[in-house]
């Protein structure tokens, strides 16, 4: 009798699970892999340029599953822009490393494109800058030259003096359609 009661419940719960799974992504408006946000964050070396906006990726020098990747297809889509659309926007990348060559971040950003800006940030400010993005990292176990990190990009946006941060894109590979979309309603505003 009681392997009946259980056959029974378990037939029901996946047959809940199956219409839940079928059901409930209509309730999402939107898209889950982008987040759209109004958050302002003054740190001194982000858009410290003539750029109205910046795309935003933290990482480190030298990673190869995950920075190397993303920042490939950021210069494919950068060179994909209008130079009039380059002159206001740009790639900005951030090491979590804390390297001893304090160059090496600049290095491995313009690697891919040589307008992408690669930043050193001291320990004490890169706190808060890891921490005004939400960016989790931490060293690996097993090579401690290697970092477990969010892999976020960010379009971060200059104005009035202030700078918002607009949209998180949280999903690779990236939706340049949506990226743009977004570039442009910034830009226009």
């Amino acid at each position: 009798m009681k392997k009946k009661v259980l056959a029974s419940f378990l037939i029901l719960s996946v047959i809940f699970l199956s219409i839940l799974i079928m059901i409930l992504p209509s309730y999402f408006q939107g898209d889950l892999s982008r987040a759209s946000i109004q958050k302002e964050v003054q740190l001194p070396l982000l858009l410290n340029d003539k750029k109205d906006i910046a795309l935003v990726l933290f990482g480190y020098a030298g990673c190869v599953d995950i920075c190397t990747p993303r920042l490939s297809s950021l210069a494919t889509y950068y060179k994909s822009l209008s130079p009039s659309i380059r002159k206001r926007v740009g790639v900005e990348f951030f090491d979590i490393s804390i390297p001893i060559n304090k160059d090496l971040p600049t290095q491995f950003a313009s690697f891919f494109h040589p307008d992408f800006k690669g930043i050193f940030l001291p320990q004490k400010l890169l706190r808060k800058y890891t921490k005004a993005f939400d960016v989790y990292f931490s060293r690996t176990l097993m090579d401690t030259t290697q970092f477990n990190h969010s892999a976020n990009l960010y379009l971060v946006q200059k104005k009035q003096g202030k700078k918002i941060i607009r949209y998180i894109y949280n999903s690779f590979p990236y939706d340049f359609k949506q990226i743009d979309l977004d570039l442009q309603g910034v830009l226009d505003e």
